[in-house]
């Protein structure tokens, strides 16, 4: 499959909404359950979500836009959501990722133009 950025926005537009459908509303029971030893409760993959939108995708694309592949671009820790212990709701969980999301999708379209940008690479650490 081709990569085309159009599509891709699309995908990155609606998650917001259908992890909302899926998750608004539901009983704790469901949002704090797991499937055993090293999973995630669905609250948790929601702050990873929102971990990513602040620390991850962003930065990195940024850092890449400036130093190219030369240098590794900063790692991320996929697991530092799980010292925060917010007492947000599932529904502000959401409405953060929905927010951060949004704000990211229009810094790439403002950062990123296709012909020029999507060849470059990035060094992960």
């Amino acid at each position: 499959m081709h990569f085309d950025m159009k599509e891709a926005i699309e995908v990155l537009e609606r998650t917001p909404q259908t992890l909302e459908y899926f998750l608004s509303g539901l009983s704790e029971g469901w949002l704090r359950c797991n499937e055993g030893e090293d999973t995630w409760k669905a609250i948790e993959v929601i702050e990873h979500l929102i971990e990513g939108e602040k620390n991850n995708w962003i930065p990195r694309l940024d850092f890449i836009l400036q130093e190219g592949g030369n240098r590794p671009f900063p790692p991320f820790d996929r697991y530092s959501h799980l010292q925060d212990r917010s007492q947000m709701s599932i529904d502000q969980k959401l409405q953060e990722f929905k927010t951060i999301r949004m704000k990211n999708i229009n810094k790439l379209k403002s950062l990123i133009e296709p012909d020029l940008h999507l060849e470059l690479e990035g060094s992960h650490p």
